[in-house]
């Protein structure tokens, strides 16, 4: 178990929790300013993009879950790219394009930034971008879990002259311990400060994108950067459990599942809920199935899902039914109507708060692990490659891969109230295995009343709605073990505290005015936890 003295935190006046330190401080930097919690969520954001950059950055996406406490509102950010306008759909190749320029999509996370800090914020752009310039030129130093990440993509990664330069040495991937440097970025993002950060869509840097695409095949041309990818506010998913309101994220993104999950297994006493006893362990991995079975079978378009009556993911009547079927070990797999969404891909998550009690879940990805594995030419930042995060074969499918379109996505940044005042922010990365990760912390902290800490910690596992079920198995009991394979699970050995089983970031609201906020960075990655110690 790797162990930081950072992953836990107490602060009177808010709380940052990422998967990389630079990143948090930047957050708590914002707030000892006097930033509020977007300001410290957008410059933790961008420090993300440069010192964890295989999870995220500006030439990705980012989806925000935001709770204004003088408002009263808590609402969903939707900030999907887009697919190039040069999509052709008779010509959809047969398989997802994962690899080079033409896997990317239109990025959106400089307008979501943006937009979110313009619109909420009380700080510059340029006081929240201060942080990650002076990462980008000061370098940040490779974790064990960054080096084990290049090496294993460093015959992808070789390809790209741009990449080499900078996280590369004497042809090999730098090694734990020591700096990488990324002067182009600083530079792109002392641009977007100085002309602001439009200028990544029709500036100079837009113009060297598209220059870059030209030159290297790619497909986004200056129509797709004219139409400035600017996020949309969409109401939240709202449901319940054991009197506890939640607030998590609608379509494109996977708040439907995680409530599915919670409403299926508030029909089960909290008593046998325990994934570490065989019965506790075998309701819960049902219950992801049947949840990741409905979702791909009943996709829905955020456009128009509020025009649609299918609803029936959030039912807890349906969500019984199911849970009798669980009881009785039925067939569980619906019939294959639609390709599950993917599930290799790789993002980010991180949770601020301050001290008024506003709260922020930022969930951003460049999709597969170092996205395209190619980097933008003389500007620093990793293209995406979300075009593999389409549907290829169905033209009636809501995320068919048509000119303009947008991916699916399983982001589910969650919030948790009590009586009317938020009393859990938590988020991960980690595609459909988001939301069997967050059922798992929701159900320790509430049907077990765990402490933070200890719910994140926990051994996890996730089933799909194939009957895969990816599990840190020397961390579960051979009975655990056995009862899931003899339920009909096929068991994938991952390892204790696993890269590719989550990484929540969570925070706890304090109950009175006078108490701390709590924070915690899942073990599972780089990531620390920290609040302001005071306030100018």
């Amino acid at each position: 178990m790797k162990k930081t003295k950072d992953y836990t935190a107490n602060s009177l006046y808010g709380m940052v929790s990422t998967a990389s330190k630079p990143a948090t401080d930047a957050g708590v930097e914002m707030l000892e300013k006097g930033g509020n919690a977007v300001d410290a969520a957008v410059a933790a954001a961008l420090c993300l993009g440069v010192t964890e950059p295989q999870a995220s950055g500006i030439g990705g996406q980012s989806m925000a879950l935001l709770y204004l406490k003088e408002d009263d509102r808590v609402f969903a950010l939707d900030g999907s790219s887009r697919a190039p306008f040069n999509v052709q759909p008779m010509k959809t190749p047969e398989k997802p394009i994962k690899l080079g320029l033409k896997s990317t999509t239109v990025p959106s996370t400089p307008a979501t930034l943006g937009y979110m800090q313009e619109s909420y914020g009380k700080l510059t752009f340029a006081e929240v971008a201060a942080p990650a310039i002076r990462a980008a030129k000061e370098g940040f130093t490779v974790s064990p879990l960054i080096h084990k990440l290049l090496k294993k993509e460093a015959d992808h990664l070789r390809e790209d002259p741009s990449i080499v330069k900078n996280y590369f040495e004497n042809g090999e991937p730098k090694n734990t311990g020591q700096l990488i440097q990324q002067p182009e970025l600083a530079t792109t993002l002392e641009t977007m400060v100085e002309r602001g950060w439009q200028d990544f869509y029709v500036g100079t840097i837009g113009q060297q994108i598209i220059e870059d695409m030209k030159n290297r095949d790619g497909l986004i041309t200056e129509a797709d950067l004219c139409q400035i990818p600017l996020p949309v506010e969409r109401d939240v998913l709202s449901s319940s459990y054991r009197g506890y309101d939640l607030y998590t994220f609608p379509p494109p993104g996977a708040g439907r599942v995680l409530i599915q999950i919670l409403n299926t297994l508030e029909s089960f006493s909290p008593d046998i809920l325990n994934t570490e006893e065989p019965i506790g362990a075998v309701l819960s991995a049902l219950a992801f199935q049947f949840a990741l079975t409905n979702r791909q079978n009943m996709p829905i378009h955020p456009d128009y899902y509020l025009q649609t009556v299918n609803n029936l993911m959030l039912d807890k009547e349906y969500a019984a039914e199911v849970a009798q079927l669980i009881t009785r070990i039925a067939e569980t797999n619906l019939p294959d109507l639609y390709p599950a969404p993917p599930t290799s891909g790789e993002t980010t998550h991180l949770s601020v708060a301050d001290r008024d009690g506003n709260a922020i879940g930022i969930t951003q990805s460049i999709e597969l692990v170092f996205g395209s594995k190619r980097m933008a030419e003389g500007l620093g930042f990793f293209y995406n490659n979300y075009m593999s995060a389409f549907d290829y074969k169905n033209m009636t499918h809501p995320y068919y891969l048509l000119p303009g379109g947008k991916p699916w996505s399983s982001v589910a940044p969650t919030l948790i109230f009590k009586e009317g005042t938020p009393r859990f922010l938590l988020g991960s990365p980690g595609s459909s295995r988001i939301s069997t990760s967050l059922a798992q912390v929701i159900t320790r902290l509430i049907d077990r009343n765990e402490n933070l800490d200890a719910a994140i910690a926990a051994p996890r596992f996730h089933s799909s709605d194939t009957g895969q079920l990816l599990i840190e198995k020397a961390r579960f009991t051979e009975d655990v073990l056995s009862a899931l394979t003899n339920t009909g699970f096929e068991l994938k050995r991952r390892g204790a505290y696993s890269f590719y089983l989550g990484c929540v970031q969570g925070i706890q609201f304090p109950k009175k005015r006078d108490e701390p906020f709590y924070g915690v960075a899942d073990l599972r990655r780089d990531g620390t936890a920290k609040g302001p110690d005071t306030l100018t």
